[in-house]
């Protein structure tokens, strides 16, 4: 799946149009890049990031880092338990 299609996927998770945005699109980009480092540096394979799991997992960690206070990084309980799964080659 290649970068656009996962912004799309997020913006659809995050209830937002559709429609391109630079503003917003670069912003969810930032995320989604900062998500899919951290689950390849928490032992994801590189091929488990594409599957369904991998997906949803993307975009509820961007979902996560959205609506942060300044300083503040907190992933989800739900996003932790999901990347566990998913690096230990749970369900696709």
């Amino acid at each position: 799946m290649t970068t656009d299609q996962l912004v799309t996927e997020c913006k659809k998770g995050l209830n937002m149009s559709l429609e391109a945005d630079e503003t917003i699109d670069g912003a969810i980009k930032q995320k989604l890049l900062a998500v899919r480092a951290y689950l390849l540096g928490g032992g994801v394979a590189t091929e488990r990031l594409e599957s369904d799991l991998g997906v949803a997992v993307t975009v509820v960690g961007v979902t996560d880092l959205w609506n942060l206070n300044a300083g503040e990084i907190k992933f989800s309980p739900v996003f932790h338990t999901l990347v566990t799964q998913l690096a230990l080659g749970g369900s696709s």
